[in-house]
């Protein structure tokens, strides 16, 4: 069965090389998280721009699927991260937006480093791992 993977906001740019290229630093980060031992489902990443000009990524909560714009992807590193691992968030545990925390803000105000964006995640991660294993005893 086919995902729905069009949004009304968001434009998937067609897959080409240049696409592919920044689609491939989406999936890195993804891996990275993978690699600290995190246990993931699989994410579908769709590149493009969104109408708004202000959002620089959206997801379907609990759908596995992401949609992050060019103009993030070209930043550096670490604030594509902060935009990856936000949308992760979303979609893989359903997570809304905490203005108290710097990765699950409503906008991007700081950008923070790999290793304080692994320990936010690896925080969310066991919060809701633990709520799923309560719910199953």
């Amino acid at each position: 069965m086919r995902k729905n993977d069009k949004l009304k906001n968001f434009t998937n740019y067609k897959m080409d090389s240049e696409v592919y290229k920044l689609r491939r630093k989406v999936i890195n980060l993804i891996y990275e998280l993978k690699n600290e031992g995190f246990q993931l489902p699989r994410i579908d990443v769709r590149i493009g721009e969104n109408k708004n000009c202000n959002v620089l990524g959206t997801a379907k909560l609990h759908g596995n699927i992401i949609w992050i714009t060019k103009k993030a992807v070209v930043k550096s590193e670490n604030y594509l991260r902060n935009v990856v691992y936000h949308e992760l968030l979303h979609t893989i545990y359903g997570c809304e937006h905490d203005e108290t925390c710097p990765i699950m803000c409503s906008s991007l105000n700081k950008v923070i480093s790999k290793n304080k964006c692994l320990q936010i995640f690896k925080n969310y991660y066991k919060k809701y791992n633990n709520i799923k294993q309560m719910e199953v005893a």
